[in-house]
């Protein structure tokens, strides 16, 4: 992808699932941050989604096209247990701060 004036906004939601129920989850948390373009390659680097499919728990990629190219734009990560999951949703903006 190419990050020329972009800016990532990383939205990550935190999600415990409900006790009482077998399939969903409560809101834990939720964070809002700006992030660079380094570290939005480390978070969606195939080695990076398989290692943590190897220790067991499961990642769920949504991919689509934006101005800067076809990308990553939602990651779910489900715990080996089950019982957290963890949304990262990426923005991209265009912003001439940026480069």
């Amino acid at each position: 992808m190419r990050f020329y004036n972009i800016r990532i906004e990383l939205k990550k939601t935190r999600l415990e699932k409900n006790p009482n129920t077998k399939t969903t989850y409560i809101k834990e948390s939720e964070e809002n941050k700006v992030i660079t373009k380094q570290q939005y390659n480390n978070i969606t680097n195939e080695d990076t989604i398989k290692f943590f499919r190897r220790l067991g728990g499961s990642e769920y990629i949504e991919r689509g096209y934006f101005s800067c190219g076809y990308g990553i734009y939602k990651i779910v990560s489900t715990s080996p247990d089950r019982q957290s999951k963890t949304i990262r949703e990426f923005e991209f903006k265009e912003d001439k701060r940026y480069k």
